[in-house]
């Protein structure tokens, strides 16, 4: 299966490196790094490293046992993969935890050794499966010692202890992960008729169920691309997990097909996905699992072009690479994405994809998972290239998930693309939420009107709304109404990761002030006309083979910013925010910003 010759290359690869390398070491001085100082990195991504080994080693395990014949019939795995399993298999078990120091809270009478976090689980699942398929090929002792170290850690905590679990009151994907993740691991341990797996798989499916319930009627996932794949991904497993030893069909549900086609319906057409709240545009759909939902469910597909690679799961996550071998189906593979409109009314967004300018605009309410204060922000995208961005995730840290969260670029009303009022950005809570008042389908297009007063709290402020008016050929008008009882000031605000340029024309600013200086943000502020000087007049962001133009009202001032962060594995990156100024009469104001994607000429 050609389709599968790359991950096979890069699998071994991984295996050989690990037989000819030492792992990192996890120690107490990294360990108490996130306690110490909120940096979670240091010591996630030795341990991330550890499990890529031990995934590896079980996939080139498959890759033996499927080279044996078509059915691999034989099952013989080699000799150097059987030794680089069982050390890693025993190097976790040598753990002092297999859950995270930045879940600490999580663990019960503060015993971190069985503490049942989401990679706790997650490693319970991988070191199950492992020893159920290989554990004929291992030494006894590896075999033994991970059987203890499952029951010890994860099993009797879960299923002998039924006080309540920190992530049983929680709705988002640490329930579908924590009880998916055990409970696969449970179906792979134990036999059909053991106390202990039907305490488990009655947990289990009491938080399955609640995670479902709490997914909206539309299939959306708030979280973004990368948590509907963690989340919903851990749910589907596990169904089919249970369903083939004999339990109910958890995939025979309305909602639950809804749910399974939220990547096709949000998908861009070169197989990046909008990138809201905690998200990645880059999100990796797992093969394997988008196959067996087709399959199972005949949702439609989004634009998959190649199976992820092993790397492309920075946390090592053994039932994608496992199901990426085991269902894969070539048909998902490549398939073109239709132009077209998709409006998720819950989650109040709008989709536009397929063709060569692509839109997406949301709603909401700034009290989602992984929320950012984003009500109202927008991405434009042209011929592959995104040209007004949302940022996503930022790096996660203790000070991301705690009350300073809101002053990171990432997750701050002035890291999106939405007006601040007043000098004020919007506010956490759900009460601070978007209303949709209109969403048309032009066939062309799509229109997306939003009243955003709720969203702001800000004296003498009456009405903020916002409409969309969207063209597939490259076309977006912004036009923002407001209505206020007094003078403000207003600005708009647009992000990018493209340093956009701004182009004077022959018109002389006789009355507006430069404000050149510095943000206090310590952002520097460039293109500021001086007094008497030539007027901006457009704002141009040049990709490779595209141009995104933007003109907007003579009344506002345009002003460039750069702001060097991290993004969310810690890498640096420069993000450029074009702030739009003006000051705003008492009564009634309309201001309307029009972006153009342009082909560039070949």
């Amino acid at each position: 299966m050609n389709y599968l010759a790359a991950l096979e290359d890069e699998v071994r690869e991984a295996v050989a490196h690990a037989a000819g390398s030492a792992a990192p070491e996890l120690t107490y001085t990294l360990y108490r790094q996130f306690g110490d100082t909120g940096y979670r990195y240091g010591y996630e991504h030795p341990y991330f490293e550890r499990r890529g080994r031990l995934v590896a080693a079980g996939a080139a395990a498959m890759f033996d046992v499927r080279a044996g014949g078509a059915d691999g019939a034989d099952g013989t795995v080699s000799a150097d993969v059987l030794a680089v399993l069982a050390d890693e298999l025993w190097r976790v078990c040598d753990e002092y935890t297999w859950a995270l120091p930045a879940h600490e809270h999580h663990a019960r009478d503060g015993d971190m050794r069985r503490c049942v976090d989401l990679f706790a689980a997650e490693t319970a699942h991988t070191v199950a499966e492992l020893i159920g398929r290989f554990g004929k090929q291992l030494p006894e002792d590896v075999t033994m010692r991970c059987r203890e170290e499952l029951l010890d850690r994860v099993f009797i905590p879960f299923a002998d202890d039924q006080r309540p679990m920190a992530f049983e009151a929680m709705t988002n994907n640490w329930l579908a992960v924590v009880a998916g993740g055990v409970g696969m691991a449970a179906l792979a341990f134990f036999p059909g008729d053991a106390k202990r797996l039907a305490m488990i798989l009655k947990r289990a499916q009491k938080s399955l169920r609640r995670f479902i319930e709490h997914y909206p009627e539309d299939g959306g996932c708030s979280e973004g691309m990368d948590y509907w794949v963690y989340g919903f991904g851990y749910f589907a497993y596990f169904a089919e997990a249970w369903r083939q030893r004999g339990g109910p069909d958890l995939l025979l549900d309305k909602k639950i097909r809804e749910i399974a086609a939220f990547p096709a319906r949000v998908g861009f057409g070169d197989g990046r996905f909008p990138s809201f709240s905690d998200g990645s545009e880059n999100a990796e759909i797992p093969t394997g699992l988008m196959s067996r939902l087709v399959e199972r469910l005949g949702v439609p597909v989004p634009y998959l072009a190649t199976v992820p690679s092993l790397a492309s799961d920075c946390c090592h996550r053994w039932p994608h690479v496992a199901k990426n071998i085991e269902w894969t189906s070539e048909r998902v593979l490549g398939k073109p994405v239709s132009p077209g409109v998709s409006y998720l009314p819950d989650l109040a967004w709008v989709v536009d994809r397929g063709a060569e300018a692509e839109f997406a605009a949301k709603g909401g309410h700034n009290d989602e998972f992984h929320n950012h204060l984003d009500v109202g922000t927008f991405i434009l995208r042209g011929h592959g290239e995104t040209f007004l961005a949302d940022l996503g995730a930022g790096e996660y840290n203790a000070d991301y998930f705690g009350p300073e969260r809101y002053k990171d670029i990432h997750t701050a009303a002035e890291g999106h693309s939405i007006p601040l009022i007043d000098g004020r950005g919007q506010l956490p809570g759900a009460e601070h939420a978007a209303e949709v008042e209109r969403f048309a389908d032009t066939g062309r297009g799509a229109i997306l009107t939003l009243d955003l007063t709720k969203a702001y709290e800000v004296p003498g402020l009456l009405a903020v709304g916002r409409r969309f008016t969207w063209q597939r050929h490259g076309s977006l008008a912004v036009v923002d109404r407001i209505e206020a009882d007094r003078p403000m000031p207003f600005e708009e605000v647009y992000i990018s990761r493209i340093r956009p340029t701004i182009e004077l024309a022959d018109r002389v600013a006789s009355e507006r002030q430069s404000t050149r200086g510095v943000a206090s943000d310590g952002a520097a502020r460039e293109g500021e006309p001086a007094v008497g000087g030539p007027v901006p007049d457009r704002v141009v962001w040049e990709g490779e083979k595209a141009r995104c133009v933007l003109t907007f009202p003579a009344a506002m001032t345009p002003e460039l910013e750069t702001i060097e962060t991290t993004g969310h594995r810690g890498e640096l990156e420069s993000v450029f925010r074009l702030r739009l100024r003006c000051s705003l009469e008492a009564g009634g104001s309309r201001l309307e910003s029009v972006f153009t994607v342009e082909r560039k000429e070949r």
